[in-house]
């Protein structure tokens, strides 16, 4: 009987080989690479609007990025903040002769900077824009001012796709503030 096939034995070994393949792909190693190439920081837009106080420079202090309306007040907002403070913060310091970083809110400075996470997440409110399941987007927007007078002096924004396939949130909140810093001293 060469066309008889025992139906249940082939299921069997079908599954137990479905179940081999499945743990032998989820177990072997997948590297994440974390380029450190100019392709992988973000692009910010900005424009001055008082010259004559960007110029001068001064002391900045370096606030926070605050969740706006399409993103979640949570841990990970949180962090996203501290990593973009951080990326201009390092970025400031290495390469920037204008604008030197107060750590002390409570000092007399002469600028600050306060930003906003505009949009956060896989839901965009944008609808050209089609995510695929392991990205997010992430939107900025945020301002510098003068302290003493409230004047707003410089503006920026900036807008990522992150695949999370090949870079965390995080990596790419602090390359979104090494942008912002490269901007800074670029005006």
């Amino acid at each position: 009987m060469l066309g008889c096939v025992n139906i249940p034995l082939v299921v069997k070994y079908l599954s137990l080989l479905f179940i081999f393949l499945l743990v032998s792909g989820c177990s072997s190693s997948k590297k994440i690479i974390v380029s450190s190439s100019a392709d992988d920081i973000p692009v910010v837009t900005g424009s001055v609007l008082n010259s004559l106080a960007f110029e001068k420079g001064g002391t900045l202090v370096l606030g926070s990025f605050k969740p706006g309306t399409g993103a979640e007040a949570n841990d990970e907002t949180d962090q996203l903040s501290l990593m973009m403070i951080k990326g201009i913060k390092d970025t400031l310091l290495a390469d920037n002769l204008r604008f030197t970083i107060s750590e002390d809110d409570q000092k007399k400075s002469d600028f600050y900077l306060e930003g906003h996470i505009e949009d956060y997440g896989r839901d965009v409110h944008f609808t050209h824009l089609k995510l695929r399941q392991n990205q997010v987007h992430l939107s900025i927007d945020g301002e510098i001012w003068l302290r003493e007078t409230g004047e707003k002096v410089f503006l920026f924004k900036s807008s990522a796709l992150i695949d999370l396939k090949i870079k965390n949130s995080k990596i790419a909140a602090y390359q979104m503030g090494v942008a912002i810093a490269r901007l800074l001293g670029s005006k």
